[in-house]
């Protein structure tokens, strides 16, 4: 043992044995009781990463593999403190490949002397110019400077196992009978169940399966006429359709009544939080509780509102929670359109319904591919529809609707999607599921990151 490493070790004796011959072995842990800092108290206070190494692996256009090294700040990811636990962590995960073998820390505040135990089972005094193995969780002591007390804490430097930006997808469900005969569809998730409701086979049915599951679909008979999947809405936790003009509801799917409303329409082209929409006529109307209707505001261009295919989305603006965008997109005469409407629903800023001009000039227009849908994920908008006899590349819209960006690479799905026709949704957990049909095949993928836990970060009692 050289001659540093001997001195760590007497003084850690030493207090050791004054631990011993005291009688005590830990502080007082209650912060309200010590009103100043004393030859007792012992405490750390926080720790932080230095310098740490990354190992990432590419894969060269020849097809191998290569590896190379880069270093960042350890320092973006704090290490929380739990006094009451004993605990200390990162909650952000480091990244996939982080060298943790050999780690350093640029400051650690503390109240005593601090050691940290070794793989024999013995303390060593830590010094700030030690590299520390955090493989596996480790043990600090923080020693009071009287030799009175101690107050040990498990050190865990966390580190992603995945890569957190990975969209990982598997087939859940592999050629369906009667999602073969799907031609048209539209899909919601409510209460842990996946809904999809849809013309097959020449009939109405609905499908529902557990978001537990998705292996198992149950397969209902609907008895509506003139049943239409595109002009279906789930708004404030009930289903909503049309029946030749007139509105009807369920809460389960399967069996449905006439709301108490006069009102008849077109189509129902989109709902929000607060608000569903209807078309009726060439205008769009609005009602808060799908009884009481009235007409809604149009900026201008309404010859160019869609009048078949509908698809919406919403969500909520990230710089206020109070307001929210509702994206309607469908299909005229010309082709693809996408209308957009800002609600206000805590004051009286809500904005006209507003058409998203693209010309030919603009770059990443809204997706002009047969059948598209768009859905609200990831803090994103995306869009998808059907190139060929499989589902288009994802198309990602990061600013509310204003452009959208084909994605080569990151957030994509499998290629080999197989599907005539298509429906979406995401669940409680943060899957999305993808429905096709004519494969019969059932999708379902997450961003790995959405899936982390949330570790705590505030300690107060």
């Amino acid at each position: 043992m050289n001659d540093v490493n001997m001195k760590k070790l007497s003084i850690v004796v030493t207090i050791l044995s004054m631990l011993i011959s005291s009688g005590l072995t830990s502080c007082n842990i209650d912060s309200s009781t010590t009103t100043s800092y004393d030859g007792n108290h012992c405490a750390i206070t926080y720790m932080t990463l230095g310098t740490l190494l990354r190992e990432s692996h590419i894969t060269t256009s020849r097809g191998t593999d290569s590896t190379y090294m880069t270093t960042f700040s350890g320092s973006m990811y704090p290490l929380y403190v739990d006094q009451y636990k004993g605990e200390i962590y990162n909650p952000d995960s480091l990244p996939l490949g982080t060298r943790v073998d050999k780690v350093v820390f640029s400051t650690i505040s503390h109240d005593g002397i601090l050691a940290y135990r070794l793989d024999n089972g013995t303390d060593t005094v830590f010094a700030i110019s030690d590299t520390v193995d955090f493989t596996h969780p480790r043990v600090f002591t923080c020693y009071s400077y009287s030799g009175l007390g101690k107050r040990t804490y498990t050190v865990n430097v966390n580190v992603h196992k995945v890569n957190p930006e990975a969209f990982v997808w598997s087939k859940v469900t592999s050629s369906n009978e009667t999602m073969r005969g799907i031609t048209s569809q539209r899909a919601f998730c409510k209460e842990g169940m996946i809904y999809v409701f849809a013309i097959a086979n020449n009939a109405p049915v609905l499908l529902t399966t557990s978001t537990d599951s998705g292996t198992d679909w149950t397969s209902v008979n609907l008895s509506v006429n003139n049943f239409n999947p595109e002009s279906l809405q789930l708004f404030k936790g009930n289903f909503y359709t049309l029946e030749e003009g007139v509105l009807k509801t369920s809460s389960n799917g399967s069996v449905w009544t006439s709301v108490s409303t006069s009102f008849t329409a077109d189509a129902l082209i989109a709902s929000g939080s607060s608000m569903m929409f209807a078309m009726k006529d060439g205008n769009i109307y609005k009602s808060g509780d799908a009884i009481s209707w009235e007409l809604d505001d149009i900026e201008s261009d309404a010859e160019k509102l869609p009048v078949s295919g509908f698809t919406s989305t919403w969500s909520q603006m990230t710089f206020n929670g109070d307001f929210e965008y509702v994206i309607c997109g469908g299909t005229n005469a010309n082709g693809n359109v996408e209308w957009r409407k800002v609600i206000d629903n805590k004051g009286d800023n809500t904005e006209p319904w507003s058409l998203y001009m693209f010309d030919t000039d603009k770059a990443y227009p809204y997706p002009s591919y047969p059948g598209t849908q768009v859905l609200s994920y990831d803090s994103k908008l995306f869009a998808l529809g059907i190139e060929g006899d499989t589902l288009s590349l994802f198309n990602i819209s990061y600013d509310s609707g204003r452009t959208w960006k084909p994605q080569r690479l990151a957030y994509q799905h499998p290629l080999s999607m197989a599907a005539d026709n298509f429906s979406w949704v995401m669940d409680e957990n943060k899957y999305m599921w993808i429905i096709c049909g004519g494969s019969g095949d059932v999708w379902r993928g997450r961003i790995n990151r959405l899936g982390f836990k949330t570790n705590q970060t505030i300690f107060t009692e």
